[in-house]
């Protein structure tokens, strides 16, 4: 234990800052490919970041997850009436009264930031939070649950969602949503249970497993490098944005997360449950963010760029959380520990 934590604190925010660089470097100087990359890249790097996970999740604790109904209505109030809601007040806040109000941001702009961050706050995750999850230590066979509950929730919650908040009227194509849960659930959880079926009872299944997290750590730093490849020429583009809209985003994550996971533990959840529904309240779905703005804002160019930006930062902020839950699973071990 105290040997991942210690990789993950000195080894590992060095490897992602410097494949931040390469992609962005690699932006700037072979632009024309990197649509072709982010098309084939992002979904294999995504496989092979959730598949590791689900090799070590029996297919029966994903069942029982699916009809744990204490931590999934905690999950579903937290995601769908309060997170967005507190992601369109932090957004009011930095954006209107803050980066407009001392005149860095002018008033048209500010508010196309201000719905791209609202569209960005609307939807939950319906992937990463598996991964990160995986990497805190978390509930994964919950965390699968949730996915799966958000995944069919969503279709009929965003909408309302964008039309209370934004006083805009949008549909969500449920095939966008049947795409992510098929690339980025169902085959690798298929995946998963085979490797688990055929290997489980073998002598190197552990061995296995170990492997599988060094595929992981690769495939988080691959997919990094394809994003910031394919979307870095937005920072060049707009690097005060990158850095407002950074802020926001690091603070509702913050925020978003330790709303979960505080009222978890006060809810008596043990720290993998709690870590699995702070996650699902934090982590957001940006694909659907960005099918939105594309659809019903295109003639309002920086709320696209801004659902846009989203996924450049979202990796590296999602990661700051899993090196802070790390050590505070660390500090709870130690605790049990004294107390025994």
């Amino acid at each position: 234990m105290n040997l991942r934590i210690n990789l993950k604190t000195v080894l590992f925010p060095l490897f992602v800052f410097v494949t931040i660089i390469l992609g962005l470097l690699f932006s700037l100087n072979f632009e024309s490919q990197s649509q072709y990359v982010s098309v084939f890249g992002i979904p294999i790097g995504l496989f092979f970041m959730i598949y590791p996970a689900m090799v070590k999740v029996k297919m029966e604790e994903i069942v029982s997850s699916l009809k744990d109904i204490k931590s999934i209505s905690t999950m579903l109030i937290l995601n769908y009436a309060i997170s967005p809601f507190v992601v369109t007040g932090l957004g009011y806040l930095f954006i209107i009264f803050i980066f407009h109000g001392i005149g860095i941001i002018s008033a048209g702009i500010s508010v196309q930031v201000l719905v791209g961050i609202i569209l960005l706050g609307v939807a939950p995750c319906i992937a990463m939070v598996i991964v990160w999850t995986d990497l805190s230590h978390g509930n994964l066979p919950l965390a699968v649950s949730f996915v799966a509950w958000n995944s069919i929730i969503q279709v009929i919650t965003t909408p309302l969602l964008v039309y209370f908040i934004v006083r805009t009227n949008v549909t969500i194509d449920p095939l966008l949503i049947l795409k992510s849960v098929l690339l980025y659930l169902l085959t690798p959880l298929v995946a998963g249970f085979i490797t688990r079926k055929a290997f489980q009872s073998r002598a190197f299944f552990n061995a296995l497993l170990r492997v599988l997290n060094s595929v992981q750590t690769v495939a988080l730093l691959f997919t990094i490098f394809v994003i910031f490849w394919s979307e870095g020429r937005g920072i060049m583009e707009y690097p005060n944005l990158i850095w407002m809209i950074g802020i926001v985003m690091l603070t509702f994550y913050f925020a978003l997360f330790h709303i979960g996971y505080f009222l978890s533990r006060k809810l008596k959840f043990d720290y993998g449950i709690s870590t699995s529904i702070g996650y699902s309240v934090a982590a957001r779905d940006f694909e659907i963010s960005i099918a939105i703005a594309i659809s019903a804002f295109y003639a309002y160019p920086f709320v696209i760029i801004t659902t846009a930006i989203g996924p450049l930062l979202e990796i590296p902020l999602m990661l700051l959380l899993v090196w802070i839950q790390l050590n505070r699973e660390k500090k709870l071990i130690i605790v049990m520990k004294n107390g025994e």
